[in-house]
């Protein structure tokens, strides 16, 4: 699936579009700004939408003046499931945080990154996940961070149809990375999205490590 794209899971059509901008926010749009959004569908192709949408009385349209104006129409039966729809690359980022939670101080900082992260995912785009395990460990942690990972793989393709990519690092490696400068971390830095520890931490780690 493309996280950016939530409802091309159920319709590929430009129906699912124009329903993920009307359900981002509970304001009324105009065929022209729901055009600026959806750069790639045309004027005469979103009204055919919209207008199709008004006769199942899923979207509501307003007339002032010359000015014509649509919303999701929240009271509809089909609301629930259509905002469920749209909601669901915070339902995944969710997902991730409450499943790493239970990994307890073995894990001290987890992000996704990528094209997940950027809003730029394809079809096949991996989900790509960049882990930070804490220090110390013997072989009984191991084994257990190993199976961890393993299922963690499994639960992204199993929750999005998407091969989950992990990239890991104890804290030892994850310094001695920064401080050759290794590029991947900026990229988490600046458009990674945090779901295990903090920011502020990985940042702190990060500048400190780049210091000495």
């Amino acid at each position: 699936m493309q996280l950016n794209r939530p409802f091309a899971t159920v319709t590929p059509t430009l129906d699912g579009d124009v329903l993920a901008v009307l359900a981002s926010a509970d304001v009324p749009f105009t065929i022209g700004q729901v055009r600026r959004i959806l750069t790639h569908a045309s004027g005469e192709g979103i009204r055919k939408v919209l207008n199709r949408l008004t006769s199942q009385g899923v979207v509501q349209h307003d007339e002032v003046g010359r000015t014509h104006t649509y919303r999701l129409n929240t009271e509809h039966l089909a609301a629930e499931p259509i905002m469920a729809l749209s909601r669901l690359n915070s339902t995944f980022l969710s997902r991730l945080e409450q499943h790493l939670d239970r990994w307890g101080s073995t894990l001290r900082y987890a992000a996704v990154f990528g094209s997940a992260a950027t809003g730029r995912m394809r079809l096949d785009s991996d989900i790509d996940l960049f882990l930070v395990r804490a220090a110390g460990s013997g072989d009984d942690v191991d084994d257990v961070w190993e199976q961890r990972l393993t299922e963690l793989a499994r639960l992204v393709t199993a929750w999005t149809g998407n091969d989950g990519r992990i990239v890991e690092y104890t804290e030892g490696e994850f310094h001695a990375a920064a401080a050759a400068g290794e590029p991947l971390f900026d990229d988490v830095s600046k458009q990674g999205l945090t779901v295990a520890g903090t920011r502020a931490w990985f940042n702190a780690q990060l500048r400190s490590a780049r210091r000495s």
